[in-house]
This record gives structure tokens, sequence and C-alpha cells, in this order.
């Protein structure tokens, strides 16, 4: 059987009349009278009693309109989702996280899943030194991160990348903290704390100095949220993208540091050929974001 012997069934039904159904399905009434012949000789049962005075349904017929109307329900569900699901508009997103700090990148989700609360947004840890291997395997969809944390291949694509620039912050605890003025030469006896990467590339452009003083202790953390924690209990100093200050917890200083200039360049990372239609939608989103 046809699924447009089945509408044109119900159209029957609902219409008590082949001639009204006809109308109602835009074909002509031979048709739809052949189409409804052509299924009570598949199911072996007959679904009308047709009189003069018009047509109605079999006691077999009564029971297939109920569940026929049902499985029509699901299959234009089906199409519905499937369509949206198509569209981006449904699914799944998952979105690789290195640390809460990341929160001012992360509040752009808040705004996507207002307009777009279908799709599903899942958050996964991203550990820096293989978040591009994370990205291949599929844990996640894409990633903020700065963009020299990667190798540079051409299966990754960047969207909306910034340069962002960084400050160096200390737990309340440290021995710089107590001075208000700092120098770059001040900072180079005490550990510098960078989550790990791939490269050196995220070292030196967090730490532009320690080309000039490669003896400068380099404390590498596993993730973001780790760099954190080493900071918070005194082990070394900091430096983070400036706009994520606001968002960072109690118990760390912010110290202006003469001599220090490093920024990095931050944008969502993703593979080049990944289809799903949920980062698609996303990716578009916040483009229209930056107009």
């Amino acid at each position: 059987m046809r699924t447009s012997q089945l509408e044109y069934f119900l159209s029957v039904a609902d219409a008590r009349s082949f001639t009204k159904a006809a109308e109602t399905c835009h074909v002509a009434q031979p048709a739809i009278s052949q189409q409804i012949q052509a299924l009570e000789k598949e199911l072996g049962f007959t679904l009308f009693h047709r009189t003069t005075k018009g047509v109605s349904l079999t006691t077999a017929g009564q029971q297939y309109y109920r569940d026929v109307a049902g499985v029509l329900d699901t299959l234009r569900r089906a199409d519905q989702h499937a369509s949206a699901i198509a569209h981006g508009q449904m699914g799944t997103l998952d979105i690789g996280v290195a640390s809460s700090g990341q929160s001012n990148l992360l509040q752009v989700i808040n705004r996507f899943s207002s307009l777009y609360p279908e799709v599903r947004i899942g958050l996964h840890r991203a550990l820096s030194r293989i978040q591009g291997d994370q990205l291949r395997q599929g844990v996640f969809d894409l990633v903020p991160s700065p963009l020299c944390a990667f190798d540079a291949t051409e299966d990754l694509a960047i969207a909306c990348a910034t340069r962002e620039p960084l400050r160096i912050i200390m737990s309340e605890s440290h021995p710089l903290a107590a001075r208000r003025a700092l120098t770059l030469e001040d900072l180079l006896p005490y550990p510098h704390i960078v989550a790990d990467a791939a490269t050196d590339d995220l070292a030196l452009q967090t730490y532009p100095h320690l080309a000039s003083y490669p003896d400068t202790v380099l404390l590498r953390a596993e993730d973001q949220g780790i760099a954190w924690m080493m900071m918070a209990l005194g082990l070394g100093i900091e430096a983070v993208p400036e706009s994520v200050i606001a968002s960072l917890e109690a118990g760390y200083i912010v110290r202006e540091v003469r001599g220090y200039d490093a920024s990095l360049e931050i944008g969502w990372v993703h593979l080049g050929d990944n289809d799903n239609p949920a980062l698609q939608k996303f990716l578009n989103f916040i483009n229209d974001q930056r107009l």
C-alpha cells in the first residue's frame, strides 16, 4: 500500500463521500475510487459501506481508520523531525570546554539555545594537548580555544577568531601579590603556568619573554582548569585573556606588568568536513552575532 492510498482513505472517511474527498485531495473522483478499491483488495476486507446516500465505515474500517490516523501522524512527525535535524534546528551539538573561565565565550550558547531549544547541547572536557585529536575522534564538534594550541593541519577550520590581550594573574598568597608595580624581570624567578599544547607555540605566545629567558620554569597543566588550580595554590603566575577575568573565581590578583605585552588569537575550532547540521546552524548563528 502507498501513503497516498491511506490519505485518500482518511479523506473519504472524514467526508463520507468520494466526490468531496476528491475535491479535498485535488484529484479526480474515479482515481479516489480506484485507489480505495485497490487498498481493500490488498487488505482483504471492505472498508466502506457504499449506498446511494453516501459511504460509511464498516466495523473493520472504523478500527483501520483509528490505526491509520495514528500511523500517518507518526510519519508526519518523523518528516518534521528529520527536516528539523537536516536544517540544524534539532539534533545534538557537542562542545569542548577547557575550563569554567571560558564562560564569557560560552554565553553565546544561552542565546543559541533560546532560539533553537530543540538542539541538545553537550559539554565535554577539552584537554589542551590532545583537543585536536578529540575533535577528530568525535568527542565534540567544536571547541573555543587559542588557535596556536593546534597543529597546523588542513582538516581544521576556524570560526569567529579574535585577538585577546593577556593579563598576568596570581594567587592572593603569592609573594608578588603584595607589590603593585611589577616589571617583567620580577616575574622571571617564579614558575610560569600554561595549559599544555601539541606544540610550544601556545607557551611562547603566552609568555613571549621565554625566548630570551629559556631558564624560566614553565609548568605545563593538562588543561585550563588544572592551570587555574595551580595558580590558586600559589605554584606560579598565569596569563589569561583579559575578557575572562571577570568570570574567574575569587582568590586571585591581577597585576600590571611593565614589559609584558602578549595576546592570543582565540576562535571556535572544528573539523572542516563535519557535516552535523546543528554545527552549521551554530556557526551561522555566531557569525551573525558579530555583524
